[in-house]
C-alpha cells in the first residue's frame, strides 16, 4: 500500500512520515510543494496517482481544502482513501474574545470539515480526523505553560489519523 502526505517535514506530518517509511511520499514547502499554489497542487495530485491513501495534513490559506477538492475530483471513481486532518477548532461555535487571531484558521478547518462531509463517492472514501492541541515543538514553544494534560502526543495524533 502506497501513501502520500502533505506537511511531512515537521510535527505530526513528520511523525507519520517517519512511522510509515518507506511506503510513503511527502510533499512540503521544504521540498518544493506549496499547497496554496495551483500548479503545486496539480503536481502533488499527479505524483500521488499511484498512492492508495492520501493524508491531507498541511494547512495554509485554504490550500488544504482546495487540495482536497481537487484530489477528490481526481480520485472519486477509484478505490482510494483521503484522510483530511482537521482540528478541534472547527467544533467550537464561538472563539473567546482573546483568541480572535484564530478566526481565519477556524474558517479554514470549518470549510475542510464541511467539504469532507459533503462529497460523496461509492468508491473513494473520505475521512475527517481531528483532535485538539498536539505536543509539537511549535505548540510547546507557543504555550510554554502547557502541561501533559493540555495536549496529546504526536504519536497519539498519528494513531488517530491512521485509525
Amino acid at each position: 500500500m502506497k501513501i502520500a502526505i502533505t506537511g511531512h517535514t515537521q510535527g505530526i506530518g513528520k511523525r507519520a512520515y517517519d512511522r510509515l517509511c518507506p511506503d510513503i511520499i511527502g510533499f512540503s514547502r521544504s521540498n518544493g510543494y506549496d499547497i496554496t499554489k495551483s500548479d503545486d497542487r496539480k503536481r502533488i495530485i499527479e505524483e500521488s496517482k499511484h498512492c492508495d491513501i492520501f493524508i491531507n495534513n498541511a494547512t495554509a490559506e485554504f490550500g488544504q481544502t482546495l487540495l482536497f477538492l481537487e484530489l477528490f475530483d481526481n480520485w472519486r471513481h477509484q478505490n482510494k482513501i483521503i484522510i483530511n486532518v482537521g482540528s478541534r477548532i472547527a467544533e467550537i461555535k464561538a472563539l473567546p474574545d482573546n483568541r480572535q487571531e484564530l478566526l481565519k484558521y477556524q474558517a479554514e478547518k470549518l470549510i475542510l470539515k464541511e467539504m469532507s462531509s459533503r462529497v460523496h463517492s461509492s468508491v473513494c472514501e473520505v475521512k475527517y480526523k481531528w483532535f485538539a492541541y498536539v505536543g509539537t515543538e511549535k505548540i510547546l514553544k507557543k504555550y510554554p505553560n502547557f502541561t501533559e494534560n493540555d495536549y496529546i502526543t504526536m504519536d497519539e495524533a498519528v494513531d488517530i489519523i491512521l485509525s
